[in-house]
């Protein structure tokens, strides 16, 4: 997607009205939504409960294959990654684009996190996440720890959530876009994508 037409995207949502955004809203300190995505590396389902999250940090990093800000902290999230290689961290990344675009992309700009497909937009809709990049943090008590911006995820906020603490964190905003527009808006660019690649 061109910096151009990220830019409108952003604009379009600033105007949009956001009080329907309150139905999903996230609560620090609470037990997250369950996760349930397509492995792309597998095309298995992967379904985890509230008995799976305890004793591990999940960072749910919602992104699009569009997303200017989505590619550049791809470095930054890859350094992490490496540093916390064999701990209780799960890096996980969440699209809503199917295979065959995310495929593509990963040739210019491979990412060593797990990614998952939601192709229903269960989990963006779940963690009320459109507002990308974003990044849900779960910290190893098993309950949601806020959200952040990708270059803003530090290795000191993680040995943070590897305790079980809730760290002091600029967070990304929740109720910045109304769900319904943005889920169409994203549908939009999804079947612009399709028909560009046929």
């Amino acid at each position: 997607m061109s910096r151009r037409l990220y830019y409108l995207f952003v604009s379009f949502f600033l105007t949009a009205v956001t009080s329907n955004s309150q139905n999903n809203h996230l609560l620090v300190g609470q037990i997250p939504p369950d996760i349930s995505f397509i492995s792309y590396s597998t095309a298995n389902r992967i379904a985890l409960t509230n008995r799976d999250f305890r004793g591990t940090v999940y960072l749910l990093d919602f992104w699009a294959t569009w997303c200017s800000p989505c590619i550049a902290s791809i470095p930054h999230m890859d350094s992490l990654i490496a540093l916390f290689r064999g701990r209780n961290v799960k890096f996980i990344s969440i699209t809503y684009e199917p295979k065959h675009l995310v495929e593509k992309f990963l040739i210019r700009h491979p990412m060593n996190s797990e990614i998952g497909l939601d192709k229903d937009f269960k989990m963006f809709q779940r963690y009320n996440a459109w507002a990308i990049p974003n990044i849900v943090m779960i910290n190893a008590e098993g309950k949601v720890a806020g959200r952040i911006h990708p270059n803003k995820l530090s290795v000191e906020i993680i040995k943070e959530l590897i305790e079980g603490k809730i760290p002091e964190v600029e967070r990304t905003p929740e109720d910045l876009y109304d769900p319904k527009k943005a889920e169409e808006y994203f549908r939009t660019l999804m079947n612009e994508e399709q028909n560009h690649n046929e």
